[in-house]
């Protein structure tokens, strides 16, 4: 097995990758020893980035406690560094096999990724595709915050009956209607889903707004 050294990684559950460049002050960065590197197929690569996979068991345990962090932030049991020549980021999976991680790099330390995979022999790595991610490319990582902060409140809105509210923040959002309360959540649900834009930045704020005053 190959492995890389020294290398600053930033894991974040976000359905999309978060570039370098969003990084933020308080991200709790993992500063890795040692962990092992392959080289995929593009087409693997698109896959990863697109849908929640799970890989088989026996790459996960080809993989188990492979890599070393100095700082030890995160149990790092199950992780890896791939790289198709085109771009390098780095999973952690969990012990089921499934991706509930990733990390982009440091653009200097990508690129030497990706000349040392060039000597590489690309492997496929066995996985099945659970779901395919919503699109987010066009999203912020604050506004992918929001949106994950919406889901989870009109979640829990509805689940615990709370009408008046829901239908506050609906009403705030479109016009007044007729539609049952479960209409109004499954509207609102598939908007944020599908279709979020500037308007569920400002429904975010109500939201806030609704907890101060509370």
């Amino acid at each position: 097995m190959t492995y890389i050294y020294d290398v600053l990684l930033n894991f974040t559950d976000d359905d999309r990758l978060i570039e370098f460049y969003e990084w933020e002050e308080n991200d709790l960065l993992e500063h890795i020893k040692k962990m092992p590197l392959i080289r995929i197929s593009s087409n693997q690569l698109d896959d990863i980035l697109n849908y929640q996979i799970e890989v088989s068991k026996e790459f996960l345990t080809s993989i188990k406690n492979a890599t070393i962090s100095y700082r030890r932030h995160k149990d790092l049991k199950y992780a890896i560094l791939i790289s198709d020549l085109n771009k390098a980021i780095a999973l952690e999976f969990n012990y089921q096999g499934i991706i509930i991680s990733k990390s982009s790099l440091l653009l200097d330390e990508e690129e030497d990724i990706i000349d040392e995979c060039s000597d590489l022999k690309e492997e496929i790595i066995p996985y099945k595709k659970i779901k395919k991610y919503p699109n987010n490319d066009f999203l912020t990582r604050q506004e992918l915050k929001k949106k994950r902060y919406l889901l989870q409140e009109i979640n829990y809105l509805y689940e615990n009956k709370d009408v008046e509210k829901l239908n506050y923040l609906y009403e705030e959002f479109y016009n007044r209607d007729n539609l049952s309360i479960s209409e109004k959540y499954l509207r609102l649900k598939n908007d944020l889903e599908n279709n979020y834009s500037i308007k569920h930045n400002t429904l975010y704020d109500i939201v806030r707004l609704t907890y101060i005053k509370e």
